[in-house]
């Protein structure tokens, strides 16, 4: 009887043993799995910071188009490896070349600054990107973002220079200074060469169609209706 109950409790604590073992080295794996995260979030924020301080523009203290597509690039790579979405936001300040020639350039300069300040509150996370794209644009990369996603944060962006209230004497649009956005997105497939160009130019045209539905608004496209990229 003793040997019985002392081979049972052998039993017992070999397979105490054994349970303990595998917790412990589920633990250590998903430890491992935690810290590769945080790296890996860490290696994308140096990466975002890298390129954003590489070649910035002197007015608005953001990356400038270079920058914008190079990020896109490396973006783009990495949604086709993991399968997930990436988003472009191309943003236009409404009646610009205007407004420059109406106030002078010093005003006109604060302006993008301004607008530019107000552009960076919703766009804080790993994946976001934004930069100056021409005289009176912006353009922001939403990596692991669709479409809906994409849409909300234009929205915010624009609400957020809505809420400046600056005035815009050269508008025909509104009293103050506005914004017209077009959205694109798009999931790439493992296969597909990099592609930035088109999504680019969908970007492009939806921001086309917001200006000539008379601007002060965010354009986008039918998921179902983008290209196969």
């Amino acid at each position: 009887m003793i040997t019985g109950g002392l081979a049972f409790i052998a039993v017992l604590l070999v397979t105490a043993g054994y349970v303990l073992g595998a917790r412990r080295a589920r633990g250590r794996e998903q430890g491992l799995q935690t810290s590769l995260d945080e790296r890996n979030e860490k290696l994308l924020l140096a990466e975002h910071e890298l390129l954003r301080r590489s070649n910035l523009d002197p007015v608005t203290e953001l990356p400038v188009q270079q920058s914008f597509q190079e990020f896109l690039e490396r973006e783009w790579r990495r949604a086709a490896r993991a399968r997930v979405p990436v988003s472009i936001i191309m943003i236009e300040v409404d009646h610009f070349r205007a407004y420059n020639d109406r106030v002078g350039k010093p005003q006109g300069d604060a302006c993008l600054k301004a607008v530019a300040d107000a552009l960076k509150k919703p766009l804080h996370r790993p994946g976001d990107f934004l930069a100056r794209y021409g005289a009176g644009k912006f353009g922001a990369v939403l990596g692991g973002t669709d479409v809906g996603g994409a849409m909300g944060l234009a929205e915010k962006i624009k609400g957020e220079v809505d809420a400046l209230k600056l005035p815009n004497p050269a508008s025909t649009t509104g009293t103050y200074v506005t914004l017209t956005l077009g959205v694109a997105s798009v999931t790439p497939d493992r296969e597909a060469a990099w592609q930035d160009i088109e999504l680019i130019a969908i970007a492009e045209r939806n921001l086309a169609l917001a200006r000539e539905a008379g601007r002060n608004r965010v354009g986008f496209e039918d998921p179902a209706a983008a290209p196969n990229l």
